[in-house]
């Protein structure tokens, strides 16, 4: 038997310390509480083989997290898939914006607009440097980087990955979808 539980939302809609207990990822964009699916196992795999190729060419002081929360404000909050930022945030409880290197989506058919459209524009704005995009339906990786207050598009890879920033890199895409 499902059980529903019903949510009384404030009249202004939520902040960041309002969202009651809810099991599994929640998401707050302008005091509106959002719910995504659960991430596709493959997505998920594809995560993590990311943070394990990213993980070694960090420098000292940054560290990868899978599925970690990122504060805006009171009133937005977001889990990108993988994050790269600043080890002090995480000890401190808190990664905001400014803590972040590297913003990554790992896009699903439920959430192609927020990952193409919605999302970058939300990183962008706060000033997140770096934004990658993986498209395993279409083993596509876009990346971008930071200009002005948008990002700008550097790289559509659908084979061999080589970036120097924000990171040096070089895998293959099957490395991480395969």
């Amino acid at each position: 038997m499902t059980v529903v539980q019903t949510l009384h939302v404030p009249p202004d809609g939520w902040t960041v310390d309002e969202v009651p207990e809810i099991e599994g990822r929640w998401e707050l964009v302008d005091g509106v509480l959002l719910v995504p699916p659960p991430e596709a196992p493959r997505n998920s795999r594809a995560a993590v083989r990311l943070a394990g190729l990213l993980t070694p060419a960090l420098h000292d002081g940054w560290e990868v997290l899978i599925g970690g929360g990122l504060y805006f404000d009171r009133r937005n909050h977001r889990m990108p898939d993988l994050l790269v930022c600043r080890s002090s945030a995480v000890d401190a409880g808190q990664v905001r914006a400014g803590d972040v290197l590297l913003a990554v989506e790992v896009m699903s058919p439920s959430s192609v607009s927020t990952d193409r459209v919605t999302k970058p524009a939300q990183y962008a704005a706060a000033g997140i440097p770096h934004f990658w995009r993986l498209e395993p339906k279409t083993r596509l990786l876009v990346t971008s980087e930071l200009a002005g207050d948008v990002y700008r598009e550097t790289a559509r890879v659908d084979d061999l990955v080589a970036v120097r920033e924000p990171v040096p890199l070089t895998f293959r895409l099957g490395d991480l979808l395969d």
